[in-house]
């Protein structure tokens, strides 16, 4: 009988090991099975945080370029308004100096009607004396 009780012994001693390395094996694959499904939700993170940083890169840039088509349209715009006051500018020129030359014009003819006036009094005054005379 000591045959089988040291058997029975050995498999005691044993069946803790198994049992103890079974575990280490379960938690070491528990371990790396954990660790793939965290690998594949920090890809999946990552992956979203670049769809994010990409659509605010594409929204910057869109903003970008609003601001210049922006800054032109008013570059455009200050420019048009120049050409404005320079045609302005120059209309008013163009007005003061017809406005000069009209009462330049206005003076000359006062100056001729009053001259013609001058004259047709003083030949009118020698015919009346002739008149007299006879």
């Amino acid at each position: 009988m000591d045959e089988p009780s040291a058997s029975a012994g050995v498999r005691r001693s044993v069946f803790p090991w198994v049992i103890v390395a079974m575990v280490i094996f379960a938690s070491g694959g528990a371990a790396f099975w954990m660790n793939q499904k965290i690998e594949v939700l920090q890809a999946a993170v990552a992956t979203r945080q670049e769809i994010k940083i990409d659509k605010t890169g594409q929204a910057i840039a869109t903003l970008q370029r609003t601001t210049e088509e922006i800054q032109i349209g008013q570059q455009k715009l200050s420019e048009q308004v120049s050409e404005l006051q320079r045609r302005v500018a120059t209309g008013q020129g163009e007005r003061k100096l017809l406005s000069d030359q009209l009462g330049s014009f206005g003076e000359r003819l006062n100056a001729l009607a009053s001259s013609r006036a001058d004259l047709n009094s003083t030949v009118q005054q020698p015919q009346k004396n002739r008149r007299s005379k006879q």
